[in-house]
């Protein structure tokens, strides 16, 4: 719509736009770089095994020379838990254990297996806000995982009640 000035499926009424974009059928006017065109028709794919990938869409030449999406900077969503630092690792295990979340046992069998329940959207979401703050360098407090993962380690060394922070 921003190349064009129009949606890709607009049709006289509900029922006929439903069956172009089924149809994966679309018009791109000739005021429309091959290059876009290109762009365009790769990320327009019906099947979405065929469509063009993030990392592909901004590798794409018409995308060149252009500054990279924000989404870019921070490498989410993190799908791996591998891409974390062993540190950032422990940090993230030892908040959900304090969190009652699950065992570290548990957690890590959860990750192994790629499994898709609370307790990796935990650690996903975790791990995001982790490598988020490192990137952005701007909080001049630590954060709050941090913060709970300095608590449980105190904790380990001297055992104290947990009392909610006002």
């Amino acid at each position: 719509m921003l190349v064009c000035g129009q949606p890709p499926f607009q049709e006289a009424n509900d029922s006929e736009t439903l069956t172009m974009i089924l149809d994966c059928r679309y018009a791109i006017p000739s005021h429309v770089s091959s290059q876009c065109a290109d762009l365009i028709s790769q990320m327009l794919q019906r099947n979405p095994q065929q469509r063009a990938s993030l990392e592909q869409i901004e590798n794409h030449p018409w995308l060149q020379g252009v500054d990279p999406s924000p989404a870019s900077r921070y490498l989410l969503p993190l799908t791996s838990h591998k891409r974390v630092s062993e540190e950032e690792h422990g940090i993230i295990i030892q908040a959900m254990m304090c969190g009652n979340i699950a065992d570290r046992e548990t957690i890590q069998e959860a990750l192994e297996a790629n499994h898709y329940n609370h307790v990796t959207a935990t650690y996903f979401l975790l791990a995001e806000r982790i490598l988020r703050e490192k990137q952005e360098k701007q909080s001049p407090s630590p954060s709050l995982v941090y913060n709970l993962a300095q608590h449980v380690q105190s904790r380990q060394v001297s055992p104290s009640p947990l009392r909610a922070v006002p």
